[in-house]
């Protein structure tokens, strides 16, 4: 096993046993605190979809009768569980606390702490297209929380849900059915919600009918108002206690949350996450909504089974048929506008990056327009699109990999410590000029890989080392610029312009474009690594996917096109079966560098006189 193997497996092993080790703290914690909890009576709420604002417009009811600790944000893995628990106060009349459920004996922690006296469970669906984890074995994992009530516990469940309404019905405890069918104790009879108007519910109740108004948009959210009126009835309240106390109730944050900017525009965030069954509601909703004009900003989508590029395209088309102005941003950008016909590309956008839909969306919204943001919080933190439009923002990391919001993130204005702030790199109008200029006859050869002396001789650093050489051999300088180095000379009769990106690897495009621009990347070569062909083997070719290769997926993405040639160079050792991951950072023996480095040089002279005749029929 090489040094950088071993590196990183040290460095896996000691975050396991840290997350191990911080685990069992609040576990600890958790189940010292809970004797003295006695008199706190819990309501614990579980289900695929609805939650979290489930959970706030519960707490947000109950708050008349008493001091209310709550689950934060939607943290509601064990180790939250653990965290809300020891968070309650002595004092508390209650504690609701969320709980995941979606994975086998996910339950089994939050069972140890709490033993609830109120158990909701919103519905059931599948969580993720590609687990193995179903319906039934979801359904039977959220239901152990309905199990684990005591004798005067009290049951909240969805009537409408097949797989709840048969489990309800043979558990035999005490159960509040909320829905629309006959079945249902709190049944919903009407609802409305049409912007500008918020949701508006007509229900049935003990044989008497009442009428609900409040702050939430969108009739999905019909379901958690339910649920919480129904946790209030199981607590004492009546029902016309329970719809004033609600009717004061603020959405939670990223759950078709309304913000009104002091522009006139109005923004409605639906952006914790965005897997592909939610996008109806959403889209649902804006189709019947009334204003001026309406946007839709979509990210990253995620629990599909179908490929992206099938997909991406369909979820286009829709979007169409709804709004004015519809923008897509993330990795997949470049595949809902790929098909696009030139009557929909004045009304479909693409970009790779957020702060490029930043800039869009400066420029082109105007007062009245109705946006809805719809993406995921941990891939894509569309907020940042409201904050930067109050206040110029600091930190447009593409993948940081927090699940908050950036609305509580240290970073979001720290300048300081903002690593990715390159005013020069935010596109105004069109791309910005570029940094080299490239002569017409110039070929442009573009090494990917990561700056740094540590990652110089890793395989992910192929396109880098080619280049490197090439120099070397010929006399050539490397030369800086605020993107990366390049560097110029003459090589069997063509001039040449090498680039090496200085940005990370997975984010070659932005440095790319800033250096050369967008439209010269048709006349250049990308050379970068490929973990799946025999290392001292060389393959050419033109257009195409990004093949998994995060580079090339960046470059695609912010450039907008795919009609460059590419390089793919072989590392992977001959009869060497590990996985990608693992050979990315792995270093290259002084042997396998020049097999390296002999197979890209045999191949360039075809490969010069190919692209040299592609970019002349070109210019021609």
């Amino acid at each position: 096993m090489t040094t950088s193997a071993l590196i990183r497996r040290s460095r896996d092993l000691i975050a396991s046993v840290r997350w191990r080790a911080e685990f069992a703290v609040a576990m600890g914690r958790a189940l010292l605190k809970r004797p003295v909890l006695g008199k706190v009576e819990f309501v614990a709420i579980t289900g695929t979809a609805g939650k979290t604002t489930t959970k706030d417009l519960c707490a947000g009811i109950l708050a008349c009768t008493g001091p209310v600790t709550k689950t934060e944000y939607s943290c509601n893995e064990a180790a939250k569980v653990a965290e809300t628990v020891t968070s309650v106060r002595p004092g508390d009349r209650y504690a609701v606390v969320e709980i995941h459920g979606g994975e086998p004996r996910a339950m089994d922690w939050p069972l140890r702490l709490i033993r609830p006296r109120i158990a909701v469970v919103t519905l059931i669906q599948r969580e993720h297209a590609r687990s193995a984890f179903g319906l039934e074995e979801i359904a039977t994992e959220k239901f152990r929380l309905i199990e684990a009530l005591g004798k005067d516990g009290v049951a909240v469940l969805n009537s409408d849900d097949p797989l709840l309404w048969e489990r309800g019905q043979r558990w035999g405890g005490k159960v509040i059915w909320v829905g629309r069918g006959e079945g249902a104790t709190l049944r919903l009879l009407e609802c409305q919600s049409r912007w500008p108007q918020p949701l508006a519910m007509k229900l049935a109740y003990s044989g008497e009918q009442y009428t609900v108004i409040t702050k939430l948009h969108g009739e999905h959210l019909a379901l958690p108002a339910l649920c919480a009126l129904a946790v209030a009835l199981a607590a004492g309240l009546t029902l016309h206690e329970a719809g004033a106390n609600l009717q004061e109730v603020e959405p939670s944050e990223g759950r078709m949350q309304v913000v009104r900017g002091g522009d006139g525009v109005t923004f409605l965030r639906d952006d914790w996450k965005a897997p592909l069954w939610s996008l109806d509601a959403p889209m649902t909703f804006m189709q019947d909504a009334t204003a001026p004009r309406k946007v839709m900003v979509i990210g990253t989508l995620s629990d599909y089974s179908r490929s992206a590029s099938k997909l991406y395209p369909r979820v286009a088309e829709r979007a169409l048929e709804i709004a004015d102005q519809v923008i897509f941003v993330g990795a997949n950008a470049y595949r809902a506008t790929k098909r696009a016909t030139r009557e929909q590309r004045q009304r479909l956008h693409g970009f790779g990056e957020l702060r490029e839909a930043a800039v869009f969306l400066r420029e082109n919204l105007r007062r009245g327009d109705l946006v809805l943001l719809k993406g995921s919080s941990r891939m894509d933190h569309l907020v940042r699109l409201i904050l930067d439009r109050e206040n110029p923002i600091a930190c447009w990391e593409s993948r940081c990999g927090k699940t908050q919001f950036c609305t509580s993130c240290p970073r979001l204005y720290d300048f300081e410590r903002a690593s990715n702030v390159d005013p020069a790199m935010v596109r105004k109008t069109g791309d910005p000029p570029p940094v080299v200029a490239v002569g017409e006859e110039c070929i442009v050869l573009v090494g990917l890989g990561n700056p740094g002396e540590e990652y110089r001789l890793t395989r992910h650093n192929a396109g880098h080392l080619v280049l490197d050489t090439l120099v070397h051999e010929h006399g050539m300088t490397w030369e800086h610029a605020s993107s990366g180095q390049f560097a110029e000379g003459l090589l069997l009769g063509v001039r040449l312009l090498l680039v090496k990106p200085g940005a990370s690897i997975n984010h070659s495009g932005e440095a790319i474009r800033h250096m050369l621009g967008s439209e010269e990347l048709r006349r250049a070569v990308v050379i970068h690594d490929d973990m799946d062909i025999e290392l001292g083997k060389v393959k050419v070719g033109r257009g195409g996917g990004d093949g998994g290769h995060l580079g090339v997926r960046s470059i695609i993405t912010v450039c907008q096109t795919q009609d460059f040639s590419r390089v793919k160079l072989g590392v992977r050792p001959q009869g060497d079966d590990r996985k990608s991951l693992q050979l990315v950072h792995d270093n290259f023996s002084d042997k396998e560098l020049q097999q390296l480095t002999a197979a890209f040089s045999s191949s360039l002279p075809k490969l010069l006189s190919q692209v040299r005749g592609e970019a002349l029929e070109t210019l021609a």
